[in-house]
């Protein structure tokens, strides 16, 4: 679990954050209001969802995630591989008594113990595709090398 966290704040605008995730060389961010964690910023959610609406320097709060996924300290490494794979996240903040403890990473899961093939049933969920894809796919031996 990584207990040095960076932290956003609500009024940071998409370039600010992007900033700090080089810097850090990290891609998820807690964003907090009046010390409180009120979403997650990635920075996929930077590149799919701001960049493909063409907007970098609006403000954060309309591309982060308020759907906070967490998991209490005292909980196993097999709980929180499976909120991972059930939530499809990669990540998870971790409270101690209301307040935020730290994050674990699937990285971090990875770098245990744990069930090797739980790990990999997980996986699996996690990159399940889910979306709809009405889009064009190209057929095998469409394109050439």
């Amino acid at each position: 679990m990584s207990k040095d966290l960076v932290i956003g704040k609500h009024d940071d605008n998409l370039s600010d954050i992007a900033k700090l995730m080089r810097e850090y060389d990290i891609g998820f961010i807690p964003i907090s209001k009046e010390n409180r964690i009120i979403g997650v910023i990635t920075d996929r959610d930077i590149v799919i969802n701001s960049l493909s609406n063409k907007e970098t320097n609006c403000g954060i709060e309309s591309y982060m995630t308020r759907n906070l996924i967490s998991l209490d300290i005292n909980e196993t490494i097999e709980t929180a591989i499976n909120i991972m794979g059930e939530q499809k996240v990669k990540r998870l903040l971790i409270k101690d008594n209301g307040y935020l403890a730290g994050i674990v990473s699937i990285s971090d899961i990875i770098n245990t113990d744990i069930d090797a093939q739980l790990i990999i049933n997980n996986l699996k969920k996690m990159w399940e595709i889910t979306l709809n894809s009405d889009r064009m796919t190209p057929k095998v031996n469409e394109f050439k090398l």
